[in-house]
């Protein structure tokens, strides 16, 4: 069975002509191998405040989890930090690239 390669919708089958009568979901006529649905509310992206990139909405929360997890590996090595007071670029990118490189 075909299914929306966004959303997991079933496309054709049985499934899909339920999910086509209920929801109005069918293959986009641009892309068949995505729904309408997904084709049409293409994600909002914005700048990170932190880091300065891109980042699409649908992965916000776990951009924002790597953001946290960056602060809690600079208070376990460094109790006294406080993230109102300043912090040199040089360790912040240091502790980005340990978080980019175990991919959290």
């Amino acid at each position: 069975m075909k299914k929306c390669k966004s959303c997991n919708v079933p496309l054709e089958g049985i499934l899909g002509k339920v999910a086509n009568k209920l929801f109005k979901v069918e293959p986009s006529k641009d892309d068949p191998d995505t729904c309408n649905k997904c084709v049409e509310t293409k994600p909002r992206k914005y700048k990170c405040q932190i880091c300065e990139r891109m980042i699409d909405e649908r992965v916000a929360l776990s951009h924002a989890k790597a953001e946290e997890y960056i602060i809690s590996l600079i208070k376990k090595e460094h109790p006294e930090w406080h993230k109102n007071k300043e912090t040199c670029q040089e360790c912040l990118e240091y502790y980005r690239k340990l978080v980019k490189e175990t991919e959290i």
